[in-house]
């Protein structure tokens, strides 16, 4: 059985609301890993607002240059010590990625929303 892709923004919700865990994109090679420290507008132990799985549809805000129109994906900050200042920013929602730790336990959805309650 092929185990279902998940994008960054899922793999924080079945990391428990927690930032921390470590993924590796398929474009980079095979012992490059980054750590996950922020997603744009979500605080760490809440749920990212807007609709899965890309949780998109939120407006920009007053003020904001584009206000009242759809904001882009939210921007994922990544850390590690191979990339160029130390870290980068990537769209969260793509399924180019793959968490490498921690690894599990896989929880279903029902659990995960389960313990987050």
């Amino acid at each position: 059985m092929q185990e279902k892709k998940l994008n960054i923004y899922e793999m924080y919700i079945h990391n428990c609301l927690r930032f921390g865990f470590y993924v590796h994109r398929n474009s980079w090679s095979t012992e490059k890993f980054a750590k996950v420290v922020a997603i744009e507008g979500v605080e760490e132990g809440k749920m990212p607002e807007g609709n899965p799985p890309y949780f998109g549809g939120l407006l920009n805000p007053p003020g904001h240059p584009r206000a009242g129109k759809i904001m882009g994906p939210r921007m994922v900050t990544l850390v590690a010590d191979w990339m160029d200042e130390g870290k980068m920013k990537v769209n969260g929602g793509i399924y180019s990625f793959t968490r490498v730790y921690p690894f599990g336990p896989e929880y279903t959805d029902e659990e995960i929303l389960k313990s987050i309650d």
